[in-house]
Protein backbone atom coordinates (compact mmCIF):
# COMPACT_ATOMS: atom_id res chain seq x y z
CA UNK A 1 0.00 0.00 0.00
CA UNK A 2 1.90 3.03 -1.24
CA UNK A 3 1.46 6.74 -1.70
CA UNK A 4 3.64 8.37 -4.34
CA UNK A 5 4.67 11.71 -2.92
CA UNK A 6 7.89 13.63 -2.50
CA UNK A 7 6.90 16.59 -0.37
CA UNK A 8 3.77 15.45 1.48
CA UNK A 9 3.87 13.82 4.90
CA UNK A 10 4.24 10.05 4.46
CA UNK A 11 1.38 7.76 5.31
CA UNK A 12 1.98 6.11 8.65
CA UNK A 13 5.05 8.34 9.03
CA UNK A 14 7.10 6.01 6.81
CA UNK A 15 8.89 7.31 3.73
CA UNK A 16 10.83 5.02 1.39
CA UNK A 17 13.41 6.36 -1.06
CA UNK A 18 13.84 4.14 -4.11
CA UNK A 19 14.56 4.07 -7.82
CA UNK A 20 13.32 1.85 -10.61
CA UNK A 21 15.17 -1.39 -11.39
CA UNK A 22 16.98 -1.48 -8.02
CA UNK A 23 16.58 -4.96 -6.59
CA UNK A 24 17.52 -3.83 -3.09
CA UNK A 25 14.57 -1.45 -3.24
CA UNK A 26 12.33 -4.29 -4.41
CA UNK A 27 13.29 -6.27 -1.30
CA UNK A 28 12.03 -3.49 0.95
CA UNK A 29 8.96 -2.58 -1.09
CA UNK A 30 7.81 -6.19 -1.33
CA UNK A 31 8.38 -6.68 2.41
CA UNK A 32 6.31 -3.58 3.21
CA UNK A 33 3.57 -4.63 0.81
CA UNK A 34 3.47 -8.19 2.15
CA UNK A 35 3.08 -6.84 5.68
CA UNK A 36 0.47 -4.31 4.45
CA UNK A 37 2.41 -1.41 5.92
CA UNK A 38 1.49 1.95 4.42
CA UNK A 39 4.31 4.20 3.26
CA UNK A 40 5.07 7.12 1.00
CA UNK A 41 7.34 6.32 -1.93
CA UNK A 42 9.94 8.86 -3.02
CA UNK A 43 11.09 7.97 -6.53
CA UNK A 44 14.62 9.30 -6.98
CA UNK A 45 14.16 9.19 -10.75
CA UNK A 46 11.63 12.00 -10.26
CA UNK A 47 12.16 15.51 -8.82
CA UNK A 48 12.92 15.26 -5.12
CA UNK A 49 14.72 17.03 -2.29
CA UNK A 50 18.28 16.09 -3.24
CA UNK A 51 19.85 17.93 -0.31
CA UNK A 52 17.70 16.06 2.20
CA UNK A 53 18.43 12.74 0.55
CA UNK A 54 22.18 13.45 0.69
CA UNK A 55 21.87 14.20 4.39
CA UNK A 56 20.25 10.83 5.18
CA UNK A 57 22.27 8.66 2.76
CA UNK A 58 25.96 9.58 3.01
CA UNK A 59 26.93 7.08 0.29
CA UNK A 60 24.07 8.20 -1.94
CA UNK A 61 22.69 4.67 -2.03
CA UNK A 62 19.19 3.30 -1.93
CA UNK A 63 16.98 2.14 -0.39
CA UNK A 64 16.60 4.53 2.51
CA UNK A 65 13.64 4.47 4.84
CA UNK A 66 12.52 7.18 7.25
CA UNK A 67 10.35 6.03 10.13
CA UNK A 68 9.05 8.85 12.30
CA UNK A 69 11.93 11.02 11.15
CA UNK A 70 14.67 8.44 11.78
CA UNK A 71 16.53 7.38 8.62
CA UNK A 72 17.95 3.92 8.03
CA UNK A 73 19.93 2.64 5.05
CA UNK A 74 20.79 -0.88 3.82
CA UNK A 75 17.99 -3.22 2.82
CA UNK A 76 19.02 -5.97 5.26
CA UNK A 77 18.82 -3.61 8.24
CA UNK A 78 15.53 -2.22 6.98
CA UNK A 79 13.74 -5.55 6.47
CA UNK A 80 14.95 -6.83 9.82
CA UNK A 81 13.62 -3.68 11.49
CA UNK A 82 10.29 -4.10 9.70
CA UNK A 83 10.10 -7.68 10.96
CA UNK A 84 10.51 -6.42 14.52
CA UNK A 85 8.12 -3.49 14.21
CA UNK A 86 5.51 -5.40 12.22
CA UNK A 87 5.90 -9.09 13.13
CA UNK A 88 2.63 -10.18 11.51
CA UNK A 89 2.53 -11.59 8.95
CA UNK A 90 6.04 -12.90 9.62
CA UNK A 91 8.84 -13.03 7.07
CA UNK A 92 11.02 -15.31 9.16
CA UNK A 93 10.56 -18.80 10.55
CA UNK A 94 9.52 -19.58 14.09
CA UNK A 95 11.95 -22.42 14.84
CA UNK A 96 15.71 -21.75 15.21
CA UNK A 97 16.96 -24.16 12.53
CA UNK A 98 14.64 -22.93 9.79
CA UNK A 99 15.28 -19.35 10.87
CA UNK A 100 19.00 -19.96 10.38
CA UNK A 101 18.29 -21.39 6.90
CA UNK A 102 16.25 -18.30 6.09
CA UNK A 103 19.16 -16.08 7.09
CA UNK A 104 21.60 -18.28 5.17
CA UNK A 105 19.74 -17.74 1.92
CA UNK A 106 19.04 -14.04 2.17
CA UNK A 107 22.58 -13.35 3.40
CA UNK A 108 23.95 -15.32 0.44
CA UNK A 109 21.96 -13.15 -1.95
CA UNK A 110 22.88 -9.97 -0.11
CA UNK A 111 26.60 -10.60 0.45
CA UNK A 112 27.72 -13.14 -2.15
CA UNK A 113 25.57 -12.44 -5.21
CA UNK A 114 24.40 -8.85 -5.14
CA UNK A 115 27.64 -6.85 -4.54
CA UNK A 116 29.66 -8.40 -7.37
CA UNK A 117 26.85 -7.96 -9.93
CA UNK A 118 26.48 -4.28 -9.08
CA UNK A 119 27.10 -2.22 -12.21
CA UNK A 120 29.23 0.34 -10.38
CA UNK A 121 31.42 -2.38 -8.89
CA UNK A 122 31.93 -4.09 -12.27
CA UNK A 123 32.80 -0.79 -13.96
CA UNK A 124 35.22 0.10 -11.16
CA UNK A 125 37.24 -3.09 -11.49
CA UNK A 126 36.76 -3.54 -15.25
CA UNK A 127 36.72 0.02 -16.68
CA UNK A 128 37.72 -1.26 -20.12
CA UNK A 129 34.40 -3.08 -20.59
CA UNK A 130 31.67 -1.66 -22.78
CA UNK A 131 28.11 -1.24 -21.54
CA UNK A 132 26.91 -4.54 -23.07
CA UNK A 133 29.97 -6.34 -21.70
CA UNK A 134 29.24 -5.03 -18.20
CA UNK A 135 25.67 -6.31 -18.49
CA UNK A 136 26.95 -9.72 -19.56
CA UNK A 137 29.35 -9.96 -16.61
CA UNK A 138 26.53 -9.07 -14.26
CA UNK A 139 24.13 -11.57 -15.85
CA UNK A 140 26.71 -14.35 -15.79
CA UNK A 141 27.47 -13.74 -12.12
CA UNK A 142 23.81 -13.81 -11.09
CA UNK A 143 23.08 -16.91 -13.18
CA UNK A 144 26.09 -18.93 -12.01
CA UNK A 145 25.41 -18.19 -8.36
CA UNK A 146 21.67 -18.80 -8.51
CA UNK A 147 22.41 -22.21 -10.01
CA UNK A 148 24.47 -22.96 -6.89
CA UNK A 149 21.80 -21.67 -4.50
CA UNK A 150 18.85 -23.41 -6.13
CA UNK A 151 19.76 -26.77 -4.55
CA UNK A 152 18.72 -25.23 -1.19
CA UNK A 153 15.34 -24.00 -2.39
CA UNK A 154 11.80 -25.31 -2.81
CA UNK A 155 12.78 -28.71 -1.45
CA UNK A 156 9.48 -29.93 -0.01
CA UNK A 157 7.02 -27.05 -0.35
CA UNK A 158 6.12 -24.20 -2.67
CA UNK A 159 8.18 -21.82 -0.54
CA UNK A 160 11.88 -21.09 -0.81
CA UNK A 161 12.66 -22.27 2.73
CA UNK A 162 10.35 -24.11 5.11
CA UNK A 163 6.57 -24.19 4.93
CA UNK A 164 5.73 -20.49 4.70
CA UNK A 165 6.55 -17.37 2.72
CA UNK A 166 9.70 -15.70 4.05
CA UNK A 167 12.53 -13.33 3.19
CA UNK A 168 14.33 -15.82 0.90
CA UNK A 169 11.27 -15.81 -1.38
CA UNK A 170 11.65 -12.04 -1.68
CA UNK A 171 15.45 -11.87 -1.93
CA UNK A 172 15.76 -14.66 -4.50
CA UNK A 173 12.88 -13.27 -6.57
CA UNK A 174 14.40 -9.77 -6.55
CA UNK A 175 17.85 -10.88 -7.72
CA UNK A 176 16.30 -13.28 -10.25
CA UNK A 177 14.23 -10.41 -11.64
CA UNK A 178 17.42 -8.37 -11.94
CA UNK A 179 19.01 -11.28 -13.79
CA UNK A 180 16.08 -11.45 -16.20
CA UNK A 181 16.49 -7.75 -16.96
CA UNK A 182 20.14 -8.45 -17.77
CA UNK A 183 19.32 -11.38 -20.06
CA UNK A 184 19.70 -14.61 -18.07
CA UNK A 185 17.84 -17.65 -19.41
CA UNK A 186 14.91 -18.76 -17.16
CA UNK A 187 14.76 -22.40 -18.37
CA UNK A 188 18.24 -22.93 -16.92
CA UNK A 189 16.74 -22.77 -13.43
CA UNK A 190 14.84 -26.01 -12.92
CA UNK A 191 14.31 -25.62 -9.17
CA UNK A 192 12.73 -22.19 -9.36
CA UNK A 193 9.27 -23.01 -10.72
CA UNK A 194 7.47 -20.10 -9.14
CA UNK A 195 9.88 -17.58 -10.65
CA UNK A 196 11.64 -19.11 -13.59
CA UNK A 197 8.66 -20.71 -15.29
CA UNK A 198 5.83 -18.36 -14.48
Amino acid sequence: MTASSDDSEPLGQIRLYCAAHANCCDRVRWSLDYKRVSYALVDLDQPHDAAHFASISPFGRIPVIEIEGIALTESMAIVELLEELHPSPPLNASDPTTRARVREVYETVNSSIHPVQNGGVVRHFRPELSGPEVRQVRADWIASNLLKVESWLWLNTGFAIGSSFSLPDIFVAAIFQKGLSLGINPPNFQALPSIGHS
